[in-house]
């Protein structure tokens, strides 16, 4: 589950930039990053930036390391 302070990758055609997640909203459905909305893709379960099709500009969140 994403958090408030978690890193991740925003991913563009191959390309990749560090970011931490801002806010969370619709619990947990839409996460706030660099001023920017990421939903959740019901089709594949990534998180899409808003207004966006599937296979666009996506998130990749960064694993738990313990």
């Amino acid at each position: 589950m994403p958090h408030v302070g978690q890193e991740v990758e925003i991913v563009h055609l191959g390309a990749t930039t560090a970011a931490v997640v801002d806010e969370l909203r619709d619990d947990g459905r839409t996460l706030i990053v660099g001023g920017q909305a990421f939903v959740l893709s019901p089709l594949t379960a990534h998180y899409v930036r808003a207004g966006e099709p599937y296979y666009g500009v996506r998130l990749r969140l960064a694993r738990a390391t313990s």
